[in-house]
């Protein structure tokens, strides 16, 4: 019996290694078939995002073709250079309108870059009551040629409605 019960267990124990050793090897291809199926899913996210970034730079293409006959439009509406020679005189002419003691200065010129223009840096400096300086700008922005102001800085000066202000920009033109 005693050949027999090590013949049992023996075997019983070449069935448990069996048994343990198949459910390990399950384990491994268990764990390397979740990795391959993230490493799937993260493709396929990726190729959708990859879709739908293509779709959206064939419409923004083909919305670039239809928007560049009104950049030809918009380029015709902007002055020529030569006609800014009188910015600054009209500049100030519009603050003294306006009740501002103002001092002009071109800065430098900035050629036309893909969807931009030209255009000239300007600076100014005034002084003026709140009032007139919100007026003045105003109208500038009714004024036909293209301004951006960049940055305006306004401070105090001592009176209650006294106020310097410090702006630069720049004047688009062809």
């Amino acid at each position: 019996m005693n050949v027999f019960k090590r013949q049992v267990l023996k075997q019983l124990g070449i069935a448990l290694g069996v048994v343990a050793l198949a459910i390990v090897i399950a384990q491994i291809m268990t764990s390397q078939t979740k990795a391959t199926a993230a490493k799937i899913q993260s493709q396929k996210s990726e190729l959708v995002f990859r879709a739908r970034a293509t779709e959206s730079l064939a419409a923004l293409r083909s919305d670039s073709d239809k928007a560049e006959p009104l950049f030809n439009i918009l380029n015709g509406a902007l002055p020529p250079k030569d006609r800014l020679i009188n910015f600054g005189p009209n500049l100030i002419d519009l603050a003294k309108q306006n009740g501002i003691s103002l001092g002009f200065n071109f800065g430098t010129e900035e050629p036309a870059v893909a969807g931009r223009p030209n255009y000239i840096r300007f600076a100014v400096t005034g002084n003026s009551s709140y009032s007139n300086i919100i007026r003045f700008l105003q109208d500038l922005e009714k004024s036909r040629l293209f301004i951006k102001i960049n940055s305006m800085d306004v401070t105090r000066q001592g009176g209650l409605d006294r106020f310097n202000f410090i702006a630069d920009g720049q004047v688009y033109y062809q």
